[in-house]
């Protein structure tokens, strides 16, 4: 499994790390934790339990997700990603902890990929805070990791449409937003996309960013030589 963001130049080269993110916020260092999959410590879900309200999935840190919909003061004011901009770091990690809640009872109403959204929810916090999307083009090689991204970008309160007919899509789909610059199913996809959208942008002199994120059905990763 590999994770990884950069930006694409003219040139690509491969074997990256999350260094280029890593530095970019104390945030993004934070929440990586020093390498691609370093905050997946944060991720580990206790086993499901039950309780007369209801049955709930606890995270190592004590916090409960109950078959209603959870409290998240701090996301309920989170309608595109311009509004992250000027949070804290305490306030980002805040956010990511009501995001993975959020996604949890969207999913467990719906259906869908829910192990692969949790994975990349501090990552989706990281890239939404440190790029302008979406002039700066995000791309989820695994289209379905990007639940958190969809809550994000102005979809949450269609987020019980998931899957269903007419509702959002399973995936990424450019007919649904401008922040989904690219149509993607499973893996690997985006390396060639992305490189035709740096190409692109370089032909128009452009000054916006080609972001590709890896997916956990990928075992490549890509870096800038910048």
């Amino acid at each position: 499994m590999a994770l990884c963001a950069c930006s694409f130049p003219a040139s690509i080269s491969w074997g990256a790390s999350t260094s280029e993110l890593q530095k970019s916020t104390p945030f993004a260092s934070h929440m990586l934790g020093g390498s691609a999959l370093g905050f997946h410590s944060l991720l580990k879900l206790n086993q499901v339990k039950k309780r007369p309200g209801g049955v709930y999935a606890s995270l190592s840190e004590g916090a409960e997700y109950h078959s209603q919909r959870p409290e998240t003061p701090l996301l309920d004011t989170i309608n595109y990603p311009i509004h992250m901009k000027n949070l804290s770091v305490k306030e980002l990690k805040q956010l990511a902890d009501e995001l993975r809640s959020d996604v949890i009872f969207n999913v467990s109403k719906t259906g869908g990929h829910l192990g692969s959204s949790l994975g990349v929810v501090e990552l989706t916090v990281a890239l939404h805070y440190v790029f302008n999307a979406p002039r700066d083009k995000i791309l989820w090689d695994v289209g379905h990791q990007s639940y958190p991204h969809k809550i994000l970008t102005g979809r949450r309160e269609m987020m019980h449409t998931m899957r269903q007919t007419n509702g959002l899509a399973g995936f990424t789909k450019r007919s649904e937003s401008e922040y989904d610059c690219f149509g993607t199913g499973h893996s690997s996809t985006t390396i060639s996309a992305g490189l035709g959208m740096a190409v692109g942008r370089d032909l128009k002199g452009e000054r916006n960013h080609v972001v590709a994120v890896i997916g956990n059905d990928s075992g490549t990763s890509l870096r800038s030589n910048e």
